[in-house]
């Protein structure tokens, strides 16, 4: 009988699926070894790229990963830095002292404040004035209430900045001695000597007061600043900063510095265990206070302290300038305790304002690089 032609074709077509499997990979050779003479140059150009990569590659760049690798180990294995990546850390660990350093004496600002508050009598001062019964003992009064709320807020802004930089003087030198000597108790020598630095908040702060009480009673009879005077905050500021420069005659001046903060009397407080190591390191630290740049760069952070100060008052002042000077005790008085609170870091004038400032002056950073990198080339460098 006849076979539809459609049955042909799919009988044809299965006996093709059940090829050899001989037959199979003979048609897939065949096919491409056509494919490869149509395109033999093509071929011919990528064999010889990827061999020549292959050379290079083994030649050049697996010798220089495996020195890479190589030098990582050792590095791994002796704690050994590049010269650039010791600088590198080096800087790092010095930014990471200031911070330190900052951040340890704002933490003395509450017990300052509370001790200035004690120093100053600026509440009796304003109970003289409202008792005061004629006009020439109204006067006096207010020239005492005057004298003491200038006093007041100098001293502040005085005594921040000095904890501030003779805190960056004592915790540079720790940081730069830090795994550099390896004595004995070197965790002991270094906590009892930056707690000699204690001192400033104590004693010194009851010097400073006395002192700049004196000062201020002297710029403003030089001024013949009266109640009644009108000032402006530009006033103010000068007035402000030469109170400041007025008290460094006595306890800065002429290398005064370590005598009247790191007294001879601290040698003896460490324990005995640690006292030798502890005075050399006190020994350094008085050169310093001692220094020219010391008082340099103190006295552009009190003026600076002062300025910003001054802003701030004139901001809380009413109507339009001069005023009379008698008008500033109670905003002095005010912000007197603000330059010693740091609770709030988004005010335009407190602790935090003046701690930023601070940190801002390039000879400052120039001052602590001196102590830090002490006979270091990264110092230089940096």
């Amino acid at each position: 009988s006849l076979i539809p032609r459609r049955a042909v074709r799919r009988e044809t077509c299965c006996h093709c699926r059940q090829r050899p499997g001989w037959l199979a990979a003979a048609m897939v050779f065949s096919r491409l070894w056509n494919f490869a003479k149509r395109h033999r140059k093509k071929l011919f150009v990528g064999t010889v790229v990827v061999a020549g990569g292959s050379y290079v590659a083994w030649t050049v760049l697996l010798p220089r990963l495996q020195e890479y690798m190589l030098q990582r180990l050792m590095k791994e294995l002796t704690g050994a830095d590049s010269p650039e990546d010791a600088r590198a850390r080096r800087r790092e660990q010095f930014e990471h002292k200031q911070q330190i350093s900052d951040t340890h004496a704002r933490r003395k600002l509450a017990a300052l404040r509370g001790r200035l508050n004690a120093l100053f009598a600026e509440g009796e001062c304003t109970q003289k004035v409202q008792e005061a019964k004629t006009r020439e003992a109204k006067l006096e009064a207010l020239g005492a209430l005057q004298v003491e709320c200038l006093a007041k807020a100098a001293a502040a802004v005085y005594m921040f900045q000095l904890i501030l930089l003779v805190h960056r003087v004592g915790f540079n030198i720790v940081g730069r001695e830090v795994g550099s000597r390896s004595p004995e108790h070197e965790e002991e020598v270094h906590a009892a000597f930056l707690q000699t630095l204690e001192f400033l908040e104590g004693v010194g702060a009851v010097r400073v007061a006395e002192v700049v009480r004196r000062a201020a009673r002297t710029c403003v009879d030089r001024a013949d600043l009266t109640p009644t005077k009108a000032i402006d905050t530009r006033s103010l500021e000068k007035i402000l900063a030469a109170v400041c420069r007025e008290a460094d005659k006595e306890l800065l001046a002429e290398a005064k510095g370590a005598a009247t903060f790191l007294p001879d009397e601290l040698n003896s407080k460490p324990p005995d265990t640690v006292r030798k190591p502890v005075q050399r390191l006190l020994d350094e630290a008085r050169d310093y206070l001692d220094s020219p740049q010391f008082l340099q760069v103190f006295q552009k952070a009190t003026a600076g302290g002062a300025k910003l100060m001054a802003q701030k008052i004139e901001q809380e002042m009413s109507g339009d300038g001069p005023w009379p000077a008698a008008k500033f005790t109670g905003p002095l008085t005010k912000n007197a305790g603000l330059a010693l609170d740091d609770s709030d870091s988004t005010v335009a004038f407190n602790g935090a304002a003046l701690a930023s400032k601070f940190a801002e002056d390039p000879r400052l950073t120039e001052f602590c690089e001196g102590l830090f990198f002490q006979g270091e080339e990264a110092g230089s460098s940096s």
